[in-house]
């Protein structure tokens, strides 16, 4: 008797004779296992229960907010560049992948949405807009683990939340990074519960999407194998204890999903190396800021290696067909005992060395050589198939020897023409100088690492799980290869794909760009997100302290994320979304236990139901004092009017401890149900005031290099006064002239205007800075834009123009909660904490500080201005 454990569909039929072919011979015709589902539960007797109901009328809701004035902010520098590649690939101008711009996954959707449905400002946020719709419906995927209750909490959360609102309308890839993550999460956790192939199908689908989108993949990557690993931990432990009796292929449940995640991402870390490349004395990845060179991807220079290797007589090369010969014959000896198979197992490998040596050597030229080379590869695929071969070793007997004379081949014969080859895979405008016919040791040895992660990847995968490995590899590359090189048109976003994009974010690393305090999450977090920070954290303890597993699964992916993100050097605002997302779901699991522990048909019993609006108002009664104590602590009306609201809302306080005391845990779980409910409150008005105010006079957190509005009333303005006001022959010979600092993001407004030649950027830096022309030169154009740095200044401006200004271009947040005088790229560590800690203790005990963190916590009420980026226009006075 097998000792291998029942598998699942065995453990299934066990319990459910019905479903045995063998003991239902009913149940054995292909139709009754298509139509046995509906017999039992016809569709006409499903009835939507009100978690389904409540999804319902939540997604509708959730589109309404994100659709919503979808065009009314202006467009953010990175937004313009994004959507603006998008235009240009809808007009079928050439895209090309570039690892500062991230994966091109949201410029190929976006391009896509342009070409269909038209290209304006809506069209192009759209994509985010139905991507953060979708986030908002796939808790119901998750209503077991959360609990219906929890489910749709969690989407509610998902749905309000400031920082996916404000993302979810915005050309960045963060949400479409949120949806794919928290899809991938579903997706391993039914996986872990249900061991369905289908799950490992559509994990490959999301992870190609993934890496196809942004670099965060990889702490997500990260995250959700370390969540694996502790979880399959005792399953690994038998595996490595007896494991001449335990094979790869019976890893399952996390541990198949650790397995899925290492092979088909393996390939995709392999810049990685460029981390101990000083070390090598290699340059695998350049560093940022390289004159001479990419960023992110190896350096063309010395040493390098000529091709071919050596120069190899003719007799040699035929001589080495013995060897060749000799290893397939004792393979096919050794794996088959009949002979038409064993000569298979020679004959097979014979045909596929010629088949790759054709499709290298070309030696007939033109389309020939690929179709006889085609016709090899199908006759010895027939005879796999006619022979019944194991696929397992009809797979080595087609890839190997195919790729053993192909590297052959290529080494050794002077074949590959590197100068051509770099042709093909170099973006347009790249070029590198090419020296007798031979390749940088650099690109060699990367090339080398992305082959034997690639063949390391495919050993493991087939050893694991077979042909559905080969199909997870198979929906991975397709998806990934599709999308990095915009659908076979671009085949050097092979490479960029593959290396650059993490040997580009291994380079900015040290870049550090933005500069932020390790806590700055912290704040961010705080200002918007206090709803699923402070419940979520509530969850994790709970879960951690019995051992939910769901729970700990996403204590894990919450604390980890955290952590990561805060390490990592560059720390922006939009990089909120990926935090926030797993505290969402930690903070829903808990407030929907909270819901069915509080016993909806006993609230009304003892008056338990005031347990839902006297601590909230307890809290507003503290806040009330604590706000009005930091703003009036000296005058004597304080000590009358607020100590009257404090002891009031001591006496709510105690009252709420005295119910919650009766009721026991019910009572305390309503208590945070009302806290929570205040709370959603604060959230939403924290997200309508960050994602509908359009006329920058709320100075939010979450911006960073945003477009002023100051840029769409100039647009407005070009397009009523000046381009339509002026004969097109006069337009065509002095177009208007805009700074090239005004680039992004006004580029994509004017992009119309700059194809039709009605517009054009120019330099307007002073002519001992790099040989620009000074603004004088251009006193013909129909109007003028300069930035403040190159404005006209004094009486040189020329008479024809009024000057309008300041105007804002790009907005910062002022970054007020910096330590005073800090340094942080000229301080370590260990002095930069120390010195925060100094600081946060001082910031603790002063009522300066604290009146102006709770007015703009409450009130978005800020001393400071925006830091900001200015230009002045230029109009011509017959535009009055």
């Amino acid at each position: 008797m097998s000792d291998l454990p029942p598998s699942h569909s065995e453990a299934v039929a066990a319990a459910n004779p019905a479903a045995n072919p063998a003991a239902n011979p009913a149940a054995a015709s292909p139709a009754a296992g298509l139509f046995r589902g509906l017999r039992r539960r016809p569709w006409r007797q499903w009835r939507p229960g009100w978690c389904a109901l409540g999804f319902a009328l939540l997604l509708p809701a959730a589109l309404a907010l994100r659709l919503w004035e979808l065009t009314g902010r202006a467009m953010h520098y990175d937004e313009a560049i994004h959507l603006y590649y998008a235009w240009q690939l809808s007009n079928f101008e050439e895209y090309i992948h570039s690892p500062w711009m991230h994966g091109p996954f949201q410029i190929e959707l976006t391009a896509a949405l342009l070409l269909l449905l038209g290209d304006n400002d809506f069209v192009a946020r759209l994509g985010y807009a139905l991507f953060g719709t979708a986030l908002v419906g796939l808790p119901w995927l998750l209503r077991r683990p959360l609990g219906q209750s929890g489910a749709l909490l969690t989407g509610i959360m998902l749905a309000v939340s400031p920082a996916l609102l404000y993302f979810s309308r915005f050309g960045r890839n963060d949400i479409l990074m949120a949806f794919l993550t928290a899809a991938l999460f579903i997706l391993m956790w039914r996986y872990f519960q249900e061991r369905r192939n289908r799950y490992l199908y559509l994990a490959a689908a999301a992870l190609a999407l993934m890496f196809a989108t942004k670099e965060t993949v990889y702490i997500i990557t990260l995250v959700f194998g370390g969540i694996a690993l502790l979880t399959a931990l005792t399953a690994f432990g038998l595996w490595v204890r007896d494991g001449d009796n335990h094979r790869l292929s019976w890893a399952a449940g996390a541990g198949g999903f650790l397995l899925l995640l290492l092979t088909l991402t393996l390939p995709q870390w392999s810049a990685g190396f460029a981390l101990f490349q000083d070390w090598l004395g290699l340059t695998l990845a350049n560093r940022d800021g390289v004159v001479d060179g990419i960023v992110g991807a190896p350096q063309w220079e010395g040493p390098f290696v000529p091709l071919p290797l050596f120069a190899v007589p003719p007799w040699l090369h035929w001589l080495a067909l013995l060897p060749f010969l000799g290893i397939w014959m004792g393979y096919a000896w050794k794996s088959f005992a009949d002979w038409p198979r064993r000569w298979a197992g020679v004959g097979i490998p014979v045909a596929m060395a010629d088949a790759g040596a054709l499709a290298l050597l070309r030696p007939v030229g033109g389309l020939a050589d690929g179709i006889v080379a085609g016709i090899i590869a199908a006759v010895a695929v027939g005879a796999l198939l006619y022979l019944r071969i194991p696929w397992k070793k009809g797979l080595l007997l087609l890839a190997a020897p195919f790729l053993m004379a192909a590297v052959y081949v290529a080494l050794l014969l002077p074949v590959v023409q590197v100068e051509a080859l770099l042709g093909a895979a170099l973006p347009d405008g790249v070029r590198v100088a090419v020296e007798g016919n031979a390749v940088p040791v650099n690109f060699v040895v990367a090339g080398g690492i992305l082959a034997a992660t690639a063949l390391l990847s495919l050993i493991i995968g087939l050893r694991w799980k077979g042909g559905v490995w080969l199909v997870c590899a198979a929906i991975f590359y397709l998806i990934w290869t599709a999308l990095y090189t915009t659908f076979y048109d671009n085949w050097a976003g092979l490479f960029s794909g593959s290396w650059q994009g993490m040997g580009y974010w291994i380079a900015q690393q040290e870049v550090a760009r933005g500069n932020q305090p390790w806590y700055y999450y912290l704040v961010g977090l705080s200002v918007y997100e206090l709803l699923p920070i402070i419940f979520g954290v509530i969850g994790a303890a709970v879960f951690l302290r019995r051992r939910d597993g769901f729970g700990v699964a996403l204590t894990l992916w919450a604390g980890i994320n955290l952590l990561a993100y805060t390490i990592a050097s560059e720390k922006m605002p939009w990089l909120l979304v990926n935090i926030t997302l797993p505290f969402i779901f930690l903070a829903g699991k808990l407030l929907g236990e909270w819901v069915e522990a509080a016993e909806g048909r006993r609230i009304w019993q003892q008056g338990r139901f005031l347990l839902l609006f006297l601590p909230p108002l307890a809290l507003v009664g503290f806040l009330y004092v604590l706000l009005a104590y930091a703003d009036n602590a000296e005058s004597a009306a304080f000590s009358l009017t607020y100590g009257t609201v404090l002891i009031g809302a001591a006496l709510l306080a105690v009252a709420a401890a005295g119910l919650i005391r009766r009721a026991g845990s019910g009572g305390a779980a309503l208590a945070g149900l009302g806290l929570a409910a205040l709370l959603l409150i604060f959230t939403g008005i924290a997200a309508a005031r960050a994602a509908y105010t359009y006329d920058d006079s709320r100075v939010e957190i979450l911006v960073y290099a945003q477009g002023g509005a100051d840029l769409t009333e100039t647009y407005q303005k070009l397009s009523g006064q000046v381009i339509s006001g002026i004969a097109p022959a006069e337009l065509a010979a002095n177009p208007v002239a805009v700074d090239y600092d005004l680039w992004f993001p006004f580029q994509w407004y004017v992009r119309h205007w700059k194809a039709a030649e009605q517009l054009r950027f120019a330099c307007f830096k002073a002519e001992d800075s790099g040989g620009c022309q000074p603004p004088q030169t251009d006193a013909q154009a129909a109007a003028l834009l300069l930035t403040a740095a190159h404005r006209y200044r004094g009486g040189d401006m020329p008479s024809r123009y009024r000057q309008e200004g300041p105007k804002r271009n790009l907005l910062w947040f002022p970054e007020s909660y910096r330590r005073p005088g800090e340094n942080r790229p000229a301080e370590g560590p260990l002095m930069e904490l120390r010195q925060d800690l100094a600081f946060f203790r001082t910031a603790a005990t002063n009522r300066d500080l604290w009146r102006q963190a709770l007015r703009y916590l409450l009130l978005r009420e800020l001393s400071s201005d925006w830091f900001t980026a200015e230009y002045y226009s230029y109009w011509p006075r017959t535009a009055e």
